[in-house]
């Protein structure tokens, strides 16, 4: 299990080796811990496992999801069992799709450019309409400079490391190009993230990486970052 050097931020996530997919969640320990993303109902026992390592899952105070797609928000109703007092926080597009998991409840809802402050982190909130899904959400913590950032910059490993300093750029395309598409619209969200000084990118799928960042962000806006930023 990683954690991030000094941030608080635990990599918790389940790798499936006969995909070559990950199903990735993190957890970040400050003042009101946060997870990102529950996991699918597959993986979020082992996801929940991983949890109880580092804190009390009835600690938890809130559970950010970039999107509410099954590898997402899949876990959630085996999280809020544990943690009834956690805050789910998503778009209000996403919140509507949370009865498909048998919760009926009022998310937190966040809107482009919102932030929550959890303690020494406080999470930023960007729009990232069709990178996955409709109404899906980019989160910045600004302390470590890390972007949970959805099926952006995801992408499938035949040899699993949590962190990757390799340039992956091209599965990171193959990926985009498989699971997103050419949306104009999700490349514009893209090419905004230039404005943020990301040192860690930590997708929903894939390891997190380290490296090339701005490389990774102009290859997923290119086309678009001439005339939009």
């Amino acid at each position: 299990m990683f954690q991030s050097n000094k941030n608080g931020v635990y990599w918790i996530g389940t790798y499936i080796p006969a995909s070559g997919l990950s199903v990735n969640a993190y957890l970040i320990v400050d003042d009101l811990p946060t997870l990102i993303n529950a996991g699918a109902p597959i993986t979020v026992d082992r996801l929940i496992k991983k949890l109880n390592t580092v804190i009390e899952p009835g600690d938890l105070q809130y559970i950010v999801l970039n999107q509410t797609g099954i590898d997402y928000a899949g876990g959630l109703k085996n999280l809020t069992a544990l943690a009834p007092q956690a805050r789910i926080v998503t778009s209000e597009y996403e919140s509507y799709k949370l009865g498909l998991y048998g919760l009926f409840i009022q998310p937190l809802i966040v809107q482009d450019e919102d932030t929550l402050n959890i303690g020494d982190n406080t999470l930023h909130f960007y729009s990232a309409p069709f990178v996955g899904s409709p109404d899906a959400v980019y989160a910045y913590a600004d302390l470590g400079g890390i972007l949970f950032s959805g099926e952006a910059f995801s992408t499938t490993a035949s040899r699993w490391n949590t962190v990757s300093t390799h340039d992956l750029t091209e599965l990171i395309e193959a990926y985009y190009d498989t699971h997103v598409g050419d949306s104009e619209i999700a490349r514009d969200s893209i090419v905004r993230l230039k404005q943020l000084d990301i040192r860690l990118i930590a997708p929903g799928h894939g390891p997190m990486l380290k490296n090339y960042v701005h490389k990774y962000i102009d290859a997923l806006s290119k086309g678009f970052a001439s005339t939009l930023y």
